[in-house]
């Protein structure tokens, strides 16, 4: 890790630390749902023939499990 990576990740880390647990909750939370949206596009991209809810059920599958392989 170079030393400006190191510097950022300890700022981040003191950004997180100073943060009320809600304002940390809704922060994740964000963070959660464009996870979501990235992995939903993503195999929309990759799979422009599959229905909505073929798309809906991988990305599930795989925030659940961790498994994104067919």
């Amino acid at each position: 890790m170079s030393p400006h990576q190191q510097k950022a990740e300890e700022l981040q880390k003191e950004l997180i630390r100073k943060m009320t647990p809600g304002k940390r909750l809704s922060t994740a939370m964000a963070l959660y749902q464009t996870a979501w949206e990235i992995k939903k596009s993503g195999l929309k991209s990759l799979h422009p023939d599959w229905a909505e809810e073929a798309i809906l059920a991988r990305v599930r599958r795989v925030f659940v499990t961790g498994y994104a392989g067919d």
